[in-house]
């Protein structure tokens, strides 16, 4: 799949386009329909760049957005290094300058989806299952995106036609955040109407990966937005498709994350990273400048690379992480060193940390967004909500053998606190640095307890969206100013 990519990029070098106005939208000379999208290989090359867009979004955005709002990361090794940016994330205190907080860049990936979406309808193609698939990742990736931007920033424009002429409306009004998810939700209806039963790409949109969309998009209406029992359900047929498709786990947790057995039996949704094509991302953050580990230690165990390690685990966390010694995740989402000869102990977690090749470090770990064992805790947190506490813990013992070595780990008897403190303690163990538990912690209700900083603060306005950048705001009138609560 990786050569697929190296292969393709060079046939989608029009989707490298500058941009115009407040939602960056291609300027009618440098995108002309009428050349691009005239042949089957046109839309298929513009499906995968739709994906390319949305992998190099969320590239470091995954994390910023996410899990670095949870308060579970702090400064990285002895506490001795700290950048604003991510405090200011973590202490949930972002000014309207943060980088992050500005949607350009997923407002630029839904226009790739929405022209993939205007133009393929018009395009032959020899099997009209190769078409519907091509159609299918035009909504997946915009349902991604407004998804995104629903639970970052609430109220938003929604964006639906392809921009291509500077002429057209480039300052769209911010809709109603109900509105926004009522898209996300069409998107996916279309998307799994439309894909082919027997997809099986990882890097592309599937069945699974619609379907595990659709459980965390319906999980969310109906913990968070208060959406009722029809979004349960949803959740529940939709995480049913998943653990009936043909997935299994992994039986080394390691393999999940290492760039030589990637695309595994569990992994359902990844954004493809390889050498000469795409490398960079967040896992960067996590490693060490080789110059302050001592070299017989390089990769020997200490993963290092060319900047030094800017956040890591709270001592809390790392508690949580550590309670079972024997936890053979550990091996993967948490190593302690000493370096006998620079007198100094690294901490740091070998998930996505690329390969060493030649003393360089090579970012070419694929970042996962979906993969079965999310299906297995939404099982157990869907249950857990039907007040299936038994049901709830045989769900999550059937991840959790892999790690404990035990199928019964925890016991049936469990009550309802129980349960719910061992789907939280459980999600922290699971998915460390997979930018999921941010929003975990809403969905569960125990964000306000998990980040001291937002201790005491559940009345303040909108505290857990995010301000809208000031450039946005500036450019466009009609987005009615920043998001209340963040002025």
């Amino acid at each position: 799949m990786k050569l697929k990519y190296i292969i393709v990029a060079a046939t989608i070098s029009f989707l490298s386009i500058s941009c115009h106005g407040d939602l960056d939208i291609a300027q009618e000379s440098q995108l002309s329909s009428s050349s691009m999208w005239t042949e089957e290989n046109d839309a298929i090359s513009a499906m995968y760049g739709a994906h390319q867009y949305l992998r190099a979004t969320f590239s470091k955005g995954l994390v910023y957005w996410g899990e670095y709002r949870t308060g579970l990361w702090g400064p990285g090794n002895h506490n001795g290094l700290s950048q604003s940016p991510r405090d200011q994330v973590y202490q949930s205190s972002m000014p309207s300058t943060h980088a992050y907080a500005d949607w350009e860049n997923l407002y630029r990936t839904i226009n790739q989806a929405n022209l993939l979406l205007k133009y393929t309808p018009g395009i032959s193609f020899s099997d009209e299952e190769r078409k519907n698939e091509v159609l299918a990742n035009g909504y997946f990736v915009r349902a991604i995106c407004y998804y995104w931007i629903a639970r970052i920033w609430g109220d938003a424009p929604i964006v639906i036609e392809g921009y291509e002429s500077a002429s057209q409306d480039l300052l769209p009004v911010r809709s109603p955040v109900s509105e926004v998810y009522a898209q996300v939700e069409s998107d996916l209806e279309i998307a799994l109407e439309l894909i082919p039963s027997g997809v099986r790409e990882k890097k592309t949109a599937s069945p699974a990966a619609l379907n595990m969309l659709m459980a965390d998009y319906a999980l969310w209406m109906y913990t968070v937005e208060n959406g009722g029992e029809t979004y349960l359900q949803k959740a529940e047929t939709a995480v049913s498709n998943v653990l009936n498709d043909g997935y299994s786990l992994s039986a080394d947790y390691a393999q999940i994350f290492d760039v030589t057995s990637e695309e595994g039996s569990e992994v359902i949704y990844a954004w493809n990273y390889a050498q000469d094509e795409y490398t960079d991302g967040y896992p960067i953050d996590y490693q060490f400048n080789s110059a302050t580990v001592s070299p017989v230690y390089h990769w020997n165990p200490i993963a290092v690379g060319t900047q030094q390690q800017w956040t890591f685990y709270t001592e809390d966390y790392i508690t949580v992480l550590t309670e079972n010694t024997s936890d053979t995740r550990l091996n993967t989402n948490y190593l302690t060193f000493y370096d006998d000869l620079m007198a100094q102990e690294f901490n740091w977690t070998n998930k996505y940390k690329g390969s060493w090749v030649n003393n360089t470090l090579i970012l070419d770990a694929d970042i996962i967004l979906y993969r079965l064992a999310d299906a297995y805790m939404f099982d157990a947190e869907i249950k857990y909500y039907r007040e299936n506490y038994p049901g709830a813990i045989g769900a999550v013992n059937t991840l959790v053998e892999r790690a404990y070595g035990n199928p019964a780990y925890y016991p049936s008897s469990l009550s309802a606190t129980e349960v719910k403190d061992l789907l939280v303690k459980e999600r922290m163990r699971e998915f460390p640095a997979e930018g999921k538990l941010w929003w975990d912690f809403i969905r569960l209700d125990v964000v306000f307890d998990m980040n001291p900083y937002l201790n005491g603060r559940e009345g303040d306005t909108n505290i857990l969206l995010w301000p809208l950048s000031d450039n946005s705001i500036n450019d466009n009138p009609n987005l009615g100013g920043q998001t209340p609560g963040w002025e």
